[in-house]
């Protein structure tokens, strides 16, 4: 990798902020709730005792889940309402019909059967399905998670039998999100060789020039356009850069 210390400003600080309230707020739900799902195993008890006890645990759970809801409603709402421009359903972190042909020849990539990656926009494919699955998980859980916190109200909309439903649909989910996260998410954020032992992204918002060439060309040539990336010196030819392909999503 060649000039790994040259950086790109990708993500501005409401972002950053929406990021760090985030995560935080999924890890504390996974470990105040993961030892729920499996109340009979010893290291769940000790997990539980670590949080203080079972109040302890349950305090810490509802605050994590309704911040967490609290949080997605804010994003709907500065995007539609604060950040509008450009509008929300026109962001580049929705997916697209070509998002698909970036799959396909992403795969053929990995298999040894091309050999570039496809020219990229400011998010790839598995970072919009990263996010599409954010979206799901909160609604799911908000639901889930409200319905069991305030089962009285619940309970005079729907039977017990939705509510015992509702219940399997959060463990479930649950379960699913943090294997998710641990191994997918983790990896392409994290554990990847090229980023190993951490990617500071997500605390400065900055990316190295190498990644965006490698990762985002397209939104590098619009940066480039715009003035917001210095040109590479002389001696840095760009690596691993596809043709360019005309960008058709806006900069969000």
């Amino acid at each position: 990798m060649k000039h790994p210390k040259e950086q790109i400003k990708r993500f501005d600080k409401p972002f950053i902020a929406q990021h760090i309230i985030l995560f935080t707020c999924v890890l504390l739900l996974i470990v105040s709730g993961i030892p729920m799902k499996f109340p009979n195993q010893a290291w769940a008890h000790w997990v539980v005792w670590l949080q203080g006890g079972m109040k302890a645990r349950a305090l810490i759970h509802h605050t994590a889940g309704q911040a967490l809801v609290l949080l997605g409603i804010f994003h709907f709402a500065y995007y539609l309402l604060v950040a509008r421009h450009p509008r929300f359903y026109k962001r580049g972190i929705l997916p697209l019909p070509r998002d698909g042909i970036d799959f396909w020849q992403h795969f053929l990539y990995v298999i040894g059967r091309r050999d570039k990656l496809p020219p990229m926009g400011r998010y790839t494919w598995y970072e919009k399905f990263d996010y599409l699955g954010l979206l799901w998980g909160i609604g799911v859980m908000g639901i889930t998670g409200m319905s069991m916190l305030y089962m009285d109200f619940a309970l005079s909309f729907i039977p017990l039998s939705w509510l015992q439903v509702l219940w399997a649909a959060h463990s479930e989910e649950a379960m699913l999100a943090t294997l998710f996260l641990l191994v997918i998410h983790m990896y392409h954020v994290h554990f990847n060789p090229e980023k190993f032992p951490m990617s500071l992204t997500w605390l400065n918002g900055m990316i190295s020039r190498h990644e965006m060439v490698k990762y985002h060309p397209q939104e590098l040539e619009v940066l480039e356009g715009r003035g917001e990336a210095n040109a590479p010196p002389p001696d840095a030819p760009m690596e691993d850069s596809p043709p360019s392909r005309p960008e058709e999503e806006p900069h969000a």
